[in-house]
């Protein structure tokens, strides 16, 4: 199942560029860097969530194309390289929500700027409704562990809300 959950993300991220009638060749570029990432990670069931205790960012559900755009900044962060970034911020740009999407991408704002993105993966599965939590990551700041905890206790949180079975991938 986690397995699966994995296959179905991925290949929904890939969809925006796939998909794409005219994909531009960064974009290409971008998705092959994102899906070289996904294979050095692991994934495992989550039994229990850490409590939320006071959280220093203000988490905002990606709706517009300028909350893609700051998500994409903060996940393209991760890379060292700025040619990768600038490829991988052409590729996720390029992400398209529709109403019934199967994920919904999050941005962290830390005083005010960006600073840390996740995204809640869901699917019916016929072991019950199933969340992947994914693409956690804050920005390189002297607080990102914290940040990226927070983001990922908040992301765990939200998605207990409707969902049976929880999967988290780093």
């Amino acid at each position: 199942m986690i397995e699966q959950l994995n296959q179905l993300k991925n290949a929904w991220m890939a969809s925006h560029v796939t998909d794409a009638e005219f994909p531009t060749p960064l974009s290409e570029k971008g998705l092959a860097l994102y899906q070289a990432k996904q294979l050095q990670l692991s994934s495992q069931l989550i039994s229990s969530i850490p409590d939320c205790a006071t959280s220093s960012l203000s988490f905002y559900p990606v709706d517009c194309h300028p909350l893609t755009i700051r998500y994409s900044l903060v996940l393209a962060s991760q890379w060292a390289n700025e040619a990768d970034k600038d490829a991988l911020i052409e590729y996720l740009t390029q992400i398209m929500f529709e109403q019934d999407a199967p994920a919904q991408l999050y941005v962290g704002f830390y005083k005010g700027k960006p600073a840390a993105c996740g995204m809640i993966y869901h699917h019916q599965s016929d072991k019950g409704s199933c969340a992947l939590i994914a693409d956690v990551h804050a920005l390189p700041l002297a607080n990102q562990q914290t940040l990226q905890q927070e983001m990922e206790n908040y992301l765990l949180n939200k998605a207990k809300e409707d969902h049976d079975i929880l999967v988290l991938t780093k």
